[in-house]
């Protein structure tokens, strides 16, 4: 979804997905950059000078990526109003009074509409020739089964139900809305969804073995694009590729010799074998049903707060909102699987961290991992400071750029370890370098299918020779088929935090200082990588 349901700033409004909405965004981007053309840095303060610089490049990047727009997968199993529906109604719509109950009943009524519009959407890319594969489709389609209900059923009328009861409404009034509720549903957006399915049951798709969008038409230019879309910087998919084979490299010394001090010899085994017998070793816990998920989930906030302190003196500025963890809605929950939505510009909405536990046993050996970098210092820190910056133009509070955000939720894992959280805790060590190894691994697997035509076997029996399990490897690489430039972003921001961080400390010497580093990195909200330099240099020049 976009950005005006997530922030809070209309909530009756759901955004539009059309291409024709798009090509007229790109048209007032345009206009804007001609009018932006005209502002002379010179004349700004240091802090004006960034926002320019952002804005600039935000407004050029909307302009091309609507250049490529048929290019885009419209309908796939990791983004989308399809997926994201359910779940920003359920958890991100606010329902404390009449007026949050007639907003949510105005966005069912527009429900339908937007899923006919991403319908749209997939029939124009399939109209220029720019198939998904196979699986891909396959995958998004299951998800558009999770939710084929009847409106009387629907578990969105039932939620809405339930929090009814807590809202401050008298009983004919939630009968109303209730009543008003599922005649959207029966009118709107359970025939948006079987429009949606239609769409995907007839769409054309290509092999599996050809899964690059190099197989497009001009499907390499798009490619380049949507790499610097998600990365922010000008690197071309050539250099991109040879960053991260070096960095395997590298990450892969330092796993090596973090198994053999817990042991584990893996000189003299192969990689895989090794991790394989770490994880054999790793802690488990078992989830035998839902009061070991919901006790999971508590120690979970329990760990975060409890390691929480051991950043407080590397950060200046804290963020306010608080931070929930729950379970993902079905149809986007798997077994470890972790992602997390920040709190609104406008309202009282937590953080959430969206923690997968579907199956049996939940496997210990990444959890703190995965914590630092959804919660605190990761997404959380980043994004709740972000929403929270009053003084920031609505544009750096609203925006998220990949190669930033991903960045520094890989960065804030590394700071875990030099803040000492794994000292006694090397098998939790070892699941962090496990995880930079797989970002590294994702830059090489990403940009040898979409820019140098490797096949999806080619992909997954990559990672699997660097020690990802075979599931794992196949899902990550059917998140890199559908979602092209979007994994190298982690790795390739990260490295640029800690590029910016070396140079400050090569350049300030004594006067250095970690926390001001950080401020400086976040205060003006998101930003493109390639605006980042300009943040921390006012920064370092304020020092001076």
């Amino acid at each position: 979804l976009g950005l005006s349901q997530e922030l809070g700033l209309d909530d009756h409004a759901l955004d539009d997905l059309s291409n024709e909405y798009r090509g007229q965004t790109a048209a007032l981007a345009e206009a804007a950059l001609a009018r932006l053309s005209r502002v002379e840095p010179a004349t700004l303060t240091a802090d004006e000078r960034v926002t320019l610089a952002v804005t600039e490049w935000y407004l050029r990047d909307v302009v091309t990526m609507h250049e490529h727009a048929d290019h885009e997968y419209a309908l796939n199993f990791i983004t989308g109003a399809h997926a994201n529906l359910p779940e920003f109604l359920a958890d991100v719509h606010p329902l404390e009074d009449r007026d949050d109950a007639e907003a949510f009943v105005a966005r069912l009524e527009a429900s339908g509409e937007q899923l006919r519009q991403v319908a749209n959407n997939v029939r124009r890319s399939e109209a220029a020739g720019n198939l998904p594969t196979e699986r891909g489709l396959g995958i998004a389609a299951w998800q558009l089964g999770s939710q084929t209900f009847s409106a009387a059923n629907h578990p969105i009328r039932a939620d809405l139900a339930e929090r009814l009861e807590a809202a401050d409404l008298e009983q004919t009034e939630v009968e109303r809305i209730l009543s008003e509720a599922e005649a959207a549903l029966a009118q709107e957006l359970v025939p948006g969804y079987e429009a949606l399915q239609s769409a995907a049951s007839r769409a054309a798709t290509r092999s599996d073995t050809e899964p690059g969008v190099l197989h497009h038409a001009d499907g390499k230019a798009y490619y380049a694009a949507v790499l610097a879309h998600h990365l922010s910087l000008p690197l071309t998919p050539a250099e991109v590729h040879e960053i991260g084979l070096v960095e395997v490299e590298r990450v892969r010394t330092e796993l090596i010799e973090a198994m053999s001090e817990v042991g584990v010899d893996a000189d003299e085994l192969r990689l895989a074998e090794a991790i394989a017998a770490v994880s054999a070793i790793a802690p488990v816990v078992p989830l035998r049903g839902e009061a070991d998920r919901e006790a999971l989930l508590a120690d979970t906030e329990a760990f975060i707060a409890e390691t929480s302190a051991a950043f407080e003196d590397l950060f200046s500025t804290l963020p306010m909102s608080p931070l929930e963890v729950r379970r993902p809605r079905p149809g986007r929950e798997s077994a470890g699987g972790a992602y997390y939505r920040p709190p609104p510009a406008i309202g009282d909405r937590p953080g959430i961290y969206y923690l997968g536990l579907a199956g049996n046993v939940f496997p210990m050996d990444t959890y703190a991992t995965t914590n630092f970098h959804e919660a605190i210092p990761g997404h959380h820190f980043q994004l709740a400071l972000q929403r929270e910056s009053e003084a920031l133009p609505l544009l750096q509070r609203a925006t998220v750029f990949t190669g930033y955000a991903e960045g520094w939720a890989l960065y804030a894992e590394r700071l875990a370890a030099e803040a000492g959280l794994y000292e006694d805790d090397p098998l939790g060590d070892i699941g962090r370098l496990r995880m930079e190894l797989l970002r590294a691994a994702r830059v090489v697997a990403d940009t040898g299918i979409h820019a140098l035509g490797w096949s999806r076997d080619e992909a997954i029996d990559y990672l699997v020779d660097l020690g990802v399990p075979e599931g794992w490897a196949v899902s990550e690489v059917d998140r890199d088929i559908v979602w092209p430039g979007q994994a190298p972003a982690y790795l390739i921001g990260m490295l640029e935090i800690l590029r910016l961080r070396e140079a400050a400390q090569a350049e300030l010497g004594t006067d250095f200082d970690l926390a001001g580093f950080h401020d400086a990195v976040l205060r003006h909200g998101s930003v493109p990588l390639a605006v980042l330099p300009l943040a921390v240099e006012s920064w370092m020049a304020s020092v001076d």
